[in-house]
């Protein structure tokens, strides 16, 4: 995805949002995430449909678990670039769904949303990181996930 953003180094080395940034954030189908800020920059994301019911995630050995409170911490990605990852399935095992908050400049292209941003300008926009044994399914282990929309705050 590196060539999708302009990189600034002060947003590089991201840990934390800005408080701001927490809160309901809604894709165009309606589907919701919640991001709540706990201790130690850690983050509970949940993620809910248009109806505003969780979604159910499929662990390993038969057992479920919806997509509310999970757990959320920023890392990078392979290019380097800092993500909300939310752990999406099994802890440390996958998948994940990875947050990316970013803004549209003038010619399109995105870039890492600093916290000076706008925030009606910043957008989230989800990627699904495999998890281990989920390579042999096409929705890589987080079918609620689909489609993958950019997410727009929701003003109060």
């Amino acid at each position: 995805m590196k060539s999708l953003f302009d990189i600034f180094d002060s947003t590089k080395n991201r840990k934390s949002i800005p408080k701001t940034w927490c809160g309901l954030w809604t894709d165009k189908n309606g589907k919701q995430v919640i991001i709540e800020p706990t201790k130690h920059h850690s983050y509970v994301v949940t993620v809910l449909d248009s109806k505003g019911q969780p979604y159910k995630i499929d662990l390993l050995g038969g057992s479920q678990k919806d997509t509310i409170k999970l757990l959320g911490r920023f890392t990078t990605d392979t290019n380097g670039n800092p993500i909300l990852q939310v752990e999406a399935g099994s802890y440390d095992v996958g998948p994940t769904y990875n947050l990316y908050f970013l803004v549209s400049k003038n010619d399109q292209k995105l870039r890492l949303a600093k916290n000076s941003d706008a925030l009606n300008n910043i957008i989230i926009k989800a990627n699904v990181g495999m998890g281990l044994y989920d390579d042999w399914e096409d929705d890589l282990g987080v079918p609620w996930a689909f489609p993958l929309e950019d997410f727009k705050k929701e003003m109060k």
